[in-house]
């Protein structure tokens, strides 16, 4: 595959769900290295706040999943197993 699929999760350092929302992406990106990277978005700093306005993020953790500049999926809020699970279903093997 040559483009992989990006997800991004914004997160801050005083949301309780972000830890293990990054936590469980993460796990899901290693198992399945050859087609997803991974960017974490801090809303502590200017550059990752400028991102959230510019993606309409109202909510923490928000997980999006894009392939290019194109938005595939997104998860507002701490994401179930089977949500990160079904991003899954965007890979062309």
């Amino acid at each position: 595959m040559a483009d992989k699929l990006l997800i991004r999760v914004f997160t801050h350092p005083a949301c309780s769900g972000c830890g293990p929302a990054l936590r469980m992406v993460w796990e899901m990106v290693e198992q399945e290295k050859e087609v997803f990277s991974l960017r974490t978005v801090k809303l502590e700093n200017k550059d990752g706040l400028q991102e959230a306005y510019r993606e309409g993020i109202k909510t923490i953790p928000t997980i999006i999943l894009s392939s290019g500049e194109k938005e595939l999926e997104r998860i507002v809020g701490s994401p179930s197993r089977e949500q990160l699970a079904a991003f899954k279903s965007h890979l062309k093997r």
